[in-house]
């Protein structure tokens, strides 16, 4: 992990990310950073392969994502996040919000953080390599599976 110091504050905003050409998920509980994670270091967690198909209105899209269960990611920080919050606001690069509730993170099998597809990096906004994306395995719809994810806030 990246950072678990919740006195240091981090200034990067989606614009900056881009700027500088890489990723970071920023996760924060009640306004404070709590952890933070590069591609890197999620990368380091136990991966996981994931088949699925994603139903949208531009039709019907195959994947085979490598990811990591955001439990997992949760856990590496404080194992009682889990506890203590209800609900996690996604947020992707390009500032689109979706939410979820913990009790989805705790479904065995249901929410990751994926960095590949087919083996492949995911792609950045700017259509570089090294991108995150939020997948949840119970919901074949895909409304909620930011893209491009720069931050978590536990509500």
């Amino acid at each position: 992990m990246a950072e678990t110091n919740p006195e240091k504050k981090l200034f990067f905003n989606s614009k900056t990310i881009l700027a500088l050409g890489f990723v970071l998920l920023v996760i924060k509980a009640g306004g404070t950073t709590v952890g933070s994670f590069t591609l890197a270091d999620i990368r380091q967690l136990p991966a996981v392969e994931k088949k699925m198909t994603i139903h949208s209105s531009q039709g019907n899209t195959e994947h085979d994502f490598t990811c990591v269960p955001l439990l997992d990611v949760l856990n590496s920080i404080d194992p009682e996040l889990t506890l203590r919050y209800e609900k996690i606001l996604t947020k992707g690069v390009d500032n689109y919000t979706s939410g979820l509730n913990m009790s989805e993170v705790l479904q065995p099998d249901n929410v990751y953080i994926a960095y590949a597809d087919y083996g492949k990096p995911l792609k950045t906004k700017t259509g570089r390599e090294g991108s995150m994306r939020l997948i949840i395995c119970n919901d074949v719809y895909g409304q909620r599976f930011a893209m491009w994810l720069v931050s978590l806030e536990l509500q």
